[in-house]
């Protein structure tokens, strides 16, 4: 169909979930706060992680608004249960799920009467704090909740309901590949197959090095270096790697020009006034 519009991959994309979208749809929200909700869910989710640290500045910069504007909009978002924060107010960010979401914001009932109408019988219906407005605010955690509390209060220890979760994952990179090198790649040539892959995004796993190990081993049986098969690699830009692709390759640039020697050649030792007869003006004929 024509009126389909595709997706340039060459330039990334990010991939929403279609109860998130429909959810972002519905939710009633202020338009400066639905932007910044769409600038955390594209530092999360579109770099495919749970949570990430992100400053009032950092979202004011995405957002173009002023960094008061932006930590209002936040503390609002955590209120509405929208987002998350893991820890405390310097924690990580993430986006909550959306059965969690507070689609409406409940208003709270306001005296009709004013205050000098029964100035001698009013009665405070809250406490006075003597923190400010933003230390009151609740944040909502997946963590823990935590309580609203002076400054100088500490949140005391709650008891774990949950499996306690996993320790991230130490990030793949230059010492977990040369620790696992058993085709002896030098390093410079690691470390230029690593910047190719990330100019192109493409993350480096456990897996995908594993993977490229059993291709170099299918190009050893070939005859082809795991040193020369990579530099091939990094020549034609490829993101990927196949030992049959490094081999065509090498095929390719070894087989001579088809169709074999020219026949017009020769031309300097023949002898073209064989036959002829010489002219007293220098010229020859027949």
């Amino acid at each position: 169909m024509t009126n389909i519009i595709h997706i340039d991959k060459s330039r990334g994309f990010t991939r929403m979930d279609n109860t998130l979208m429909e959810s972002l749809a519905t939710v009633d929200l202020p338009a400066r706060d639905l932007r910044v909700l769409m600038a955390i869910a594209r530092q999360t989710i579109g770099y495919q992680v749970e949570t990430k640290r992100l400053t009032a500045d950092e979202i004011g910069k995405l957002t173009n608004m002023r960094r008061d504007v932006t930590s209002k909009s936040i503390s609002h978002l955590l209120e509405r249960r929208i987002i998350y924060r893991v820890g405390g107010s310097r924690g990580d960010i993430g986006i909550s799920p959306a059965s969690e979401w507070l689609f409406y914001e409940e208003k709270t009932d306001r005296l009709t009467e004013t205050k000098t109408s029964h100035s001698a019988q009013i009665v405070s219906l809250r406490t006075d704090l003597s923190e400010t407005k933003s230390a009151t605010c609740l944040l909502y955690t997946k963590k823990e909740p935590l309580l609203t509390l002076p400054s100088e209060e500490i949140n005391p220890p709650q008891a774990q309901t949950g499996p306690a979760k996993a320790d991230r994952k130490t990030p793949f990179g230059m010492a977990q590949m040369l620790a696992d090198n058993p085709h002896q790649i030098p390093e410079q040539l690691l470390g230029d197959w690593l910047a190719q892959r990330k100019a192109k995004r493409a993350a480096v796993t456990a897996t995908v090095w594993a993977t490229v190990n059993a291709e170099l081993g299918k190009c050893a049986e070939s005859g082809i270096t795991a040193a020369t098969a990579i530099t091939e690699a990094l020549s034609a830009g490829w993101q990927g790697f196949k030992a049959s692709w490094v081999i065509n390759r090498i095929r390719d640039a070894r087989q001579p020009p088809s169709g074999g020697q020219s026949i017009h050649h020769g031309f300097t030792d023949r002898d073209y006034t064989d036959g002829l007869i010489a002219r007293e003006d220098g010229s020859f004929g027949f």
